[in-house]
């Protein structure tokens, strides 16, 4: 009996090794038969310990044990675990599910990957279709802004962890840009009104300034990389201003995304004052820092790294500039250049 009950244990490999490359729910699924089974077999041990479990099969299936029987025994081994096992479980399946959840829980990736919302049958009618690229041009801006700013926190607190999840939130970003590039050329051969052709080319460039912050995100992370390695501290002053800059480019996207959201041009415009605060800030930290080199109190590696960091935050603000100046201007190119191309 005890090699029987070792059986549903070693099973759990199988669904486990499966398991590897699937979905996170598979894995969840995995984790949950493997829990029952190892759980059943510990407590299984008791009866089997007393000879409760062994006349329990006697008990169902009368008889001898040899060669002509031990098949039907095994059988009814198997199925007093199994049973009984499933008959305990029941109450406690909420508590089973929890205790999976706790296991395997839900990356930051996957809870930002959701699929990618673009109806291709609203093609023929281009207004809708518009509406929907935008809420889609919405998600992609805040998760952006959630690589952005966890980077930055990344390498203020050199947490390696932290920084680690942040390719993964970028290759979403590129997913999306993707996908939306593909939905607005499609939809730029079709009958178009002019307002909807106006839009057009403005909201593609919109989805390569969000691209471009996540490539500025995936720099940071490596700035943070960089840090780490080379085991550099900033000092108070350095971690100061970094929170002042992240405080800012976060509040900047804020206002992007409520102006891209709710068509806010009042948040457009304060997202060109936080744009104005980064440029100021960006010559004040680069003086501040010759500074702290000149009395010593950071050294020069300490000193390249934080300026790549608050250039990398700077030209951040400058795509979000672009967007800010495309709302103002109704989503049309007159009396919105973009500060920067989307590409640098």
């Amino acid at each position: 009996i005890p090699f029987i009950l070792g059986t549903n244990i070693g099973t759990t490999i199988t669904a486990q090794l499966a398991a590897i490359r699937a979905s996170r729910n598979a894995k969840r699924t995995a984790m949950g038969h493997t829990m029952f089974n190892v759980f059943g077999v510990m407590y299984m041990l008791i009866p089997v310990w007393f000879g409760w479990y062994g006349k329990a099969v006697v008990w169902l299936t009368p008889g001898e044990l040899n060669a002509d029987t031990i098949m039907r025994h095994i059988f009814f081994a198997h199925l007093v675990f199994n049973a009984f096992n499933t008959v305990l479980f029941i109450p406690f399946i909420t508590v089973l599910a929890a205790a999976v959840v706790k296991l395997m829980p839900v990356t930051e990736a996957e809870l930002a990957r959701k699929p990618v919302v673009l109806e291709k049958h609203l093609l023929n009618t281009p207004v809708i279709a518009l509406e929907q690229t935008k809420r889609e041009i919405v998600r992609m801006a805040k998760t952006a802004k959630k690589a952005l700013t966890r980077s930055i926190t990344g390498v203020v607190s050199n947490n390696r962890k932290e920084l680690g999840s942040i390719r993964e939130i970028e290759d979403f970003i590129d997913v999306l840009q993707l996908e939306i590039t593909t939905y607005l050329s499609t939809l730029s051969r079709k009958n178009l009104s002019d307002v909807v052709s106006n839009e057009l080319p403005v909201l593609l460039h919109t989805v390569n300034d969000l691209e471009r912050i996540g490539d500025h995100a995936v720099n940071i992370v490596e700035i943070g990389e960089r840090k780490i390695d080379q085991k550099i501290t900033f000092s108070a002053s350095a971690l100061a201003e970094a929170d002042r800059l992240k405080e800012e480019i976060t509040q900047m996207l804020d206002h992007i995304i409520a102006a891209l959201e709710h068509n806010d041009l009042d948040a457009a415009r304060s997202a060109l004052v936080n744009e104005d605060n980064l440029n100021r800030m960006q010559l004040e930290y680069r003086r501040s820092h010759v500074d702290r080199m000149a009395g010593g109190h950071c050294s020069a590696q300490a000193g390249l790294i934080f300026i790549d960091l608050v250039d990398n935050v700077e030209k951040t603000g400058d795509h979000l500039t672009n967007i800010a100046q495309a709302i103002i201007g109704g989503l049309r190119w007159e009396g919105a250049k973009p500060k920067i191309s989307p590409e640098s």
